[in-house]
């Protein structure tokens, strides 16, 4: 039978010495636990939390087709809102990109595997001046570049071209184009209008011109409104197009009776599966929340890094303490209970104390701090109901 690939990944904080873990295992004798009920969910729930994704990615769609047909503060706000809920979905579903799944050697060849989609889904911090203008700079980015096609090829080349920044794709690409760089984009910037004033080109000595007037100065360019409508409206809904390729991609591996994913999990045996379902939670939580999230420049544009913050957490708590019954029995957290409920307790009590600290989180590094405290004893505590459970993790040092 093929077991489940593990790739054992090490983070950079230590959550809970051993001497911690020994003292809340000697209060109970360890109790081998029957978690084939939970092993068998996985894929289910893993799909159904991508397509969750996928299903708000496509209201995304709708919301910016809408947006377009008539750009106005109301449609901007609404897709804006359609953003935040869209991504707060992606983040929901991401601990189960932390599964350590090996993906096929011809997918890697190919850039399909699963954190090259990753990448092209969720880069940042990005550089917003790469794609679009920016203050100071009327003309930058590949709106702007009329050298440069837009299309799936093109843009797909673009992402990352120098450097991690230059973010082409994604969650935060479009977030750019729907907020600008200073938080301030205006519904006018994606009217359906033609040029008002010539086009500086990539080539040199060329201006391509919408209208009969002189060639502007590099000190006149400040006083200048944004151009190319027509590009940006191309390209902004060319990215919601990209997008939900490349989630539906992943969501197709979790199908339950033929994605990939999924068959991986059916025929891995129950304790592989529950080890892989700790050590996600124990890398997101590490890497992704600790190691990365805290310094809350996931979504600078839209100003909602906290959320980013938020959803994260409730993805592990939708997965491992579901709230629907039919769930609950074959939920971990349900194992947690049956090997220590003291233990499953301490993790209930932590992870709902970081969700609560998070979301009345400012950006005082007194109150970052907190919740990075909170959060850290979250980690311990996941921990220790893996030791209760007998499920052996990766070291944190």
């Amino acid at each position: 039978m093929t077991r489940l690939a593990l790739i054992i990944g090490f983070a950079l904080l230590c959550a809970c010495s051993p001497k911690d873990e020994a003292t809340s295992n000697n209060k109970k004798p360890k109790v081998l636990i029957d978690s084939s009920a939970f092993a068998a969910q996985v894929g289910i729930v893993a799909y159904t939390s991508l397509s969750d994704a996928n299903q708000d990615a496509q209201t995304l769609d709708s919301k910016l087709a809408s947006f377009m047909y008539h750009p106005n503060p109301m449609s901007h706000t609404e897709i804006q809102q359609a953003w935040r809920l869209a991504y707060d979905s992606f983040l929901s579903s991401l601990i189960f990109s932390y599964l350590p799944i090996q993906d096929p050697p011809d997918w890697y060849s190919q850039q399909i595997d699963y954190q090259h989609l990753l990448k092209q889904l969720d880069s940042w911090p990005i550089e917003g001046g790469y794609i679009d203008y920016i203050k100071g700079y009327p003309f930058s980015g590949i709106v702007n570049d009329l050298t440069l096609d837009i299309n799936e090829d093109s843009i797909r080349s673009q992402h990352g071209f120098t450097d991690p920044t230059n973010a082409s794709l994604g969650y935060h690409a479009i977030e750019f184009m729907l907020w600008g760089g200073d938080s301030q984009r205006t519904p006018p910037d994606f009217f359906p209008q033609d040029n008002t004033a010539p086009i500086p080109s990539n080539e040199e000595g060329h201006v391509s011109s919408a209208v009969d007037t002189e060639i502007i100065t590099p000190a006149e360019t400040h006083n200048l409104t944004p151009q190319n409508h027509n590009r940006r409206r191309q390209y902004t809904q060319l990215l919601s197009e990209l997008l939900q390729k490349d989630l539906h991609r992943i969501q197709r591996r979790w199908e339950p009776s033929s994605g990939y994913y999924a068959q991986l999990l059916q025929q891995s045996n129950n304790e592989n599966t529950l080890q892989a379902a700790f050590i996600a939670a124990q890398d997101l939580i590490s890497k992704e929340l600790l190691n990365k999230r805290f310094n809350l420049t996931s979504s600078e544009f839209s100003q909602t890094s906290r959320d980013d913050l938020s959803a994260l957490l409730a993805g592990i708590e939708r997965w491992f303490m579901p709230a629907e019954p039919e769930l609950q029995e074959a939920s971990l957290f349900f194992l947690m209970q049956q090997a220590d409920s003291e233990v499953a307790d301490n993790f209930s009590t932590s992870l709902q104390q970081s969700t609560t600290c998070i979301n009345k989180m400012t950006t005082k590094s007194s109150d970052i701090d907190q919740c990075k405290q909170d959060t850290i004893s979250l980690l311990s505590n996941l921990r220790r109901a893996a030791t209760s459970l007998m499920v052996e993790l990766p070291s944190l040092d």
